[in-house]
């Protein structure tokens, strides 16, 4: 993917939270060094300076306010990214025949994109869809009935940041952001 000058200094995006346990991986390209997450149903604000401790942020409880306070509680987060090959969060289990993959303590919504190339049990698939943090499903029906096996992320992501579940509280919940270089 290539960028163009504006977005290698800004980017821009809504994320839907399917799960407010769950935090959300937001993948830029870079680490950006200021951030600003505005959830719309709840009208709170959040922005992050670059050098603030992880998952912390400054918090506004909503657009009237003009007193901020410090949330050191699950806030915002840097994401250093993750290099293609590496496991990611919990287990999952696959049936013979069935393109349906099902994890236990995974974040596959925040781990994992449609498109990505992982691989379960030595071998290779395609995500074709996910539907929570514990379900997808792959492109191509697996072979081999698994269970309890990691999954690989062959595809690799690269840096950007954290929205946490303080951030991200309630299902459905609309969060609008923006992060500048």
């Amino acid at each position: 993917m290539s960028l163009n000058h504006a977005d290698q200094y800004q980017k821009v995006g809504t994320v839907t939270v399917s799960n407010p346990a769950v935090a959300v991986n937001i993948i830029t390209g870079w680490q950006p060094r200021y951030i600003r997450a505005i959830n719309v149903n709840n009208l709170a604000s959040y922005e992050y300076f670059y050098g603030m401790s992880a998952g912390t942020s400054l918090d506004n409880g909503n657009h009237a306010d003009t007193q901020w306070s410090v949330n050191a509680a699950g806030s915002i987060t840097l994401y250093a990214g993750r290099a293609a090959g590496t496991a990611i969060t919990g287990t999952v289990a696959v049936t013979a025949a069935s393109g349906t993959v099902t994890g236990t303590s995974t974040n596959f919504v925040g781990e994992l994109a449609v498109g990505d190339h992982i691989t379960i049990n030595g071998e290779p698939r395609v995500v074709a869809t996910i539907a929570s943090s514990t379900s997808l499903t792959v492109t191509e029906p697996l072979d081999a009935t698994a269970s309890t096996v990691p999954c690989y992320d062959m595809s690799g992501k690269g840096p950007g940041f954290t929205l946490g579940t303080d951030i991200c509280d309630t299902a459905a919940d609309v969060v609008r952001w923006v992060a500048f270089r």
